[in-house]
């Protein structure tokens, strides 16, 4: 099969590149050097939350000064609750929660609302769901795997017929049960490789009665549910009166949401489902708050800037889009005029560019490179991964060579010796971009004249980690890439400090994908059917979300499919390799590079691959196991395929709990359109960065069920700015008079 290169890493035609001098002494690499570790030591300091309440230097310039434990009441230790030992407090401390501010805003991850009893045969038919069954212990049964992994299997009799419960790696469980009991089990139905069974429920004498709400928490290793609700409901008790309400009666009433008091107590012990909803929103709001009012200081403080114009002419223009191997579409051209006209002011540039799998988000980010580096500047260009960073270094390096600029890759598995010789080009100014993963923070990372920052996947990046890599420069113009796409509206509000835009259109020359949910015997026979595609030439993922095998599954990890396909003759013929997150980097590259190249034709794969994998001669992925992954997820996955002029397809091999997600994907390849049906039906899990600094619970907010949140912070922060002053404060808002 012909492989035709994809959109970056080509060379297009060479024009000899307009650059000034960009060299540097070493004096003045040295100089940058100190800059850099006083930054660094300066942000180390400021970062210690202790170190926050007690030196009053580390205060923001204009705030109170921090509360001493005498006058905070709510930075209280935990050990003050009554049968709190020091134990237990520091397995609480380690997940976060050290005072008594902590534990009132420990919010349950949900609640409960107890249902009706179901027979155990109904029950067996729905898988998926939470259920209540109420029978006798026919039988009690405990395997040992070896090590501390075990299975505890139970089987509950009623009329109808039987059900069986497990649970894993919690071999006491069943020291308190006797067969010939009647008890009753709440939990989700499951479709194990063992069967039908309800997955860890909930087993006991008595149950709470139907229509009961309970909360149900994330609790710390070694912190069981019940005594982390507990500890919750003491402190409520002993510290809840102290709580002060900040925001005025009027935003409280615009918003249905009740005081911050009554707040905490019905996250904790609530009356009802509706009375917990409205708690969870009021205790949603404070993060929300705390984001809205730094990032409108961010913002007042972007209204003079100092950062250095890379001013893109029409000539400029030409040549930079001769470097490329193909017409930018019409939704990259105007992404390209709204780069060059950020990059031609002294504000610095903030701009999300977010567009679905294939759109050519890279290009655009190569081409703000590239000018950049014309105008004398540096680039920075940072993954989340290694396998990432690799991709774009590899991609990328003989396009940008071709326009006569030097880049290099810097991670954790870089060599000591090369990571010393390519830090001294940098130093020098040598060295134009520079590739990375969280490497790039290190603080001998040197850039003497940085003037653009690109994140891709930015969503996995905190605020906080984005400044800290700006720092390095001064007022770097700042380029974000995300292929998980969010409604625009949502994107201008959650990234406020950010101009947005959205590629939608994939370059010309892309195949067609066609995706298929795979069933029955056409699951049993896709080995045999992969195996005729790989001899007429194609190449294949197959793709597996673990790297194991788990008892919990009804298949295999990629370590043992890899083993089976490989003993398969008419696939051995073609060569497999196996990637996985645990392959060290250096092989894993080797193992990635011959597949690009088209060594082997089969790639068994964990989800590591999700993202940083271009191959365009790969026309076919094969999804195992798929009911396991979320909708944007398998999009991602997706996207590894029809890179290229060929046709492809991609197989989902799943059970039918997912049949709502299979079906939408056969239908659609808009991310746009499943990302927001992602997002309604999972949630975004993170805000803003939130979950990176601490302040978003799990499953506290939904940026889409919460948007009227969203926007009223917004709006709350840009009318008050004392309120905005109170919530732009690095240790929060006061809770206490």
């Amino acid at each position: 099969m012909e492989t035709k290169p994809g959109p970056v890493g080509e060379s297009g035609p060479v024009t000899e590149p307009r650059r000034p001098n960009r060299s540097s002494t070493r004096a003045a690499a040295k100089k940058a050097a100190r800059a850099s570790k006083k930054r660094v030591a300066q942000r180390s300091g400021s970062s210690s939350r202790v170190a926050a309440r007690v030196a009053s230097k580390d205060a923001p310039k204009g705030g109170p000064a921090p509360q001493s434990i005498a006058d905070d009441p709510l930075g209280a230790p935990l050990t003050e609750l009554p049968k709190l030992g020091a134990a237990r407090a520091k397995k609480l401390a380690d997940a976060g929660i050290a005072t008594a501010r902590d534990l009132l805003l420990t919010l349950p991850r949900r609640v409960v609302v107890y249902p009706e009893v179901v027979s155990a045969t109904d029950a067996r038919r729905s898988v998926g769901e939470e259920v209540r069954v109420e029978g006798m212990l026919e039988s009690l049964e405990l395997v040992r795997f070896g090590g501390k992994r075990s299975r505890l299997r139970a089987s509950l009799r009623d009329a109808s017929g039987v059900v069986d419960c497990t649970w894993f790696n919690q071999p006491w469980l069943g020291k308190a049960w006797k067969k010939g009991e009647r008890y009753t089990a709440f939990g989700v139905v499951r479709e194990t490789k063992a069967g039908i069974v309800i997955d860890a429920p909930r087993l006991a004498v008595r149950l709470p009665d139907a229509g009961t709400v309970e909360p149900q928490y994330v609790s710390p290793p070694g912190v069981s549910d019940a005594a982390l609700r507990g500890l919750c409901l003491a402190a409520v008790e002993r510290w809840g009166g102290l709580l002060v309400e900040s925001l005025p009666p009027e935003i409280l009433s615009r918003l249905d949401l009740p005081d911050l008091t009554t707040a905490v107590r019905y996250a904790h012990d609530p009356p009802s489902a509706g009375a917990f909803e409205a708690a969870r929103r009021r205790i949603a709001f404070e993060p929300l708050l705390t984001v809205q009012a730094r990032l409108a200081r961010q913002n007042a403080g972007q209204i003079t800037g100092r950062a250095r114009p890379a001013p893109v002419d029409a000539k400029l223009d030409t040549e930079l889009r001769a470097h490329f191997p193909y017409p930018f579409t019409g939704g990259q051209d105007e992404v390209v005029a709204e780069l060059r006209r950020d990059l031609e002011r002294k504000i610095p540039m903030r701009r999300l560019l977010q567009g679905d799998v294939g759109t050519g988000k890279t290009a655009m980010a190569a081409y703000a490179a590239m000018a950049v580096v014309e105008s004398g500047g540096q680039v920075a260009f940072m993954a989340p991964t290694e396998l990432l960073a690799e991709q774009h270094h590899y991609g990328l390096r003989d396009q940008l060579k071709n326009a006569g600029i030097e880049c290099a890759l810097l991670t954790g598995s870089t060599p000591k010796d090369e990571r010393r010789w390519q830090l001294e080009r940098l130093a020098k100014g040598d060295l134009h971009v520079l590739f990375g993963t969280h490497a790039l923070f290190s603080a001998d990372v040197i850039f003497p004249n940085l003037d653009l920052i690109v994140i891709d996947e930015q969503h996995r990046f905190g605020v906080a980690q984005r400044s800290a890599l700006a720092e390095k420069g001064r007022d770097a113009h700042l380029l974000l890439l995300t292929a998980t796409p969010i409604p625009r509206t949502l994107a201008l509000t959650l990234y406020g400090d950010l101009e947005v835009s959205i590629l939608r259109e994939a370059p010309p020359g892309r195949g067609s994908i066609s995706t298929r949910w795979v069933q029955g015997q056409k699951k049993r026979s896709m080995a045999k059917w992969v195996g005729e595609q790989l001899a007429d030439g194609c190449q294949v993922y197959w793709v597996l979300p673990r790297i194991g095998e788990s008892e919990t599954s009804t298949g295999p990890g990629a370590a043992e499919r890899f083993e089976t396909l490989s003993a398969d003759a008419r696939l051995s013929v073609a060569g497999v390799e196996l990637v996985h997150g645990k392959v060290p980097a250096e092989e894993r590259a080797f193992r990635l590079d011959r597949f690009r190249r088209g060594d082997i034709g089969l790639l068994v794969a964990t989800t590591v691959i999700e993202v940083g994998v271009d191959v365009p001669g790969a026309t076919i992925i094969v999804i195992e196991d798929a009911h396991r992954l979320g909708l944007a997820q398998l999009h991602q996955l997706r996207g590894r395929v029809g890179r290229g002029s060929g046709d492809s397809w991609c197989f989902l091999m799943g059970d039918k709990s997912a049949t709502e997600r299979f079906e939408l994907l056969e239908k659609s390849r808009d991310g746009f359109l499943l990302a927001e049906e992602d997002l309604r039906k999972r949630g975004m899990g993170d805000l803003a960065g939130l979950r990176q600094s601490g302040a978003n619970r799990e499953g506290l907010i939904d940026p889409e069920r919460d948007l009227d949140l969203v926007l009223a912070a917004r709006d709350a922060t840009r009318a008050d700015p004392a309120l905005a002053a109170n919530y732009a404060r690095e240790s929060g808002p006061r809770l206490v008079p």
